[in-house]
């Protein structure tokens, strides 16, 4: 498969979601591991319709830039990666990330991916504060998080229902300057 990359790191580079790869992207979403599915809260049953109506959805929509996360060494897309609710005026974006498998957890390939993100979003896009949601059980996230810069600023409680309980979720942000900050250290 032919990989342009949009940005490139080390050990991970991302390329923009397309049409071209709903068939990879539904099997994927369909083998994701429980982990990926708990960590993101999701519950949804997977279908190529499905996946080619939210592709061509997030194609057309300015307010946000959905990549696939693709490894290096093997060129496997191994996760998306999210910057959306894009609010130019207010200069405020959102971001969410994802691995599929479980084999690719603590590598530091969502590490990368977020700074690569991060970097564009207060970079190119000159937005001022990213935010993001992390389910309260999800430790790996939270350490990644915080060692980014973000800060835990509120909980939404009880607002995720799996596996027969509720869970909180963290809502945790960063302003440009402390990004910045971060990196030049």
């Amino acid at each position: 498969m032919n990989k342009n990359p949009f940005f490139i790191g080390k050990k991970v580079y991302l390329i923009p979601i397309e049409s071209e790869y709903i068939d990879e992207y539904t099997n994927k979403l369909q083998s994701a591991s429980y982990d990926s599915c708990l960590y993101t809260g999701s519950k949804n049953i997977i279908t190529k319709k499905s996946i080619s109506s939210y592709v061509n959805n997030i194609e057309n929509d300015s307010e946000r830039l959905d990549l696939f996360i693709v490894q290096n060494e093997t060129d496997e897309i191994i996760g998306e990666i999210v910057l959306n609710d894009i609010d130019f005026v207010n200069k405020v974006g959102n971001i969410r990330i994802s691995l599929f498998e479980d084999k690719d957890f603590n590598h530091g390939y969502g590490t990368e991916a977020m700074r690569l993100l991060l970097d564009y979003g207060f970079g190119m896009l000159n937005l001022n504060r990213i935010e993001l949601e992390v389910y309260n059980f999800n430790t790996r996230g939270i350490h990644v998080y915080t060692t980014l810069g973000f800060k835990e600023e509120g909980i939404r409680r009880q607002c995720l229902y799996f596996n027969n309980a509720y869970h909180d979720a963290y809502i945790m942000g960063i302003l440009a300057d402390e990004y910045r900050t971060m990196r030049n250290q």
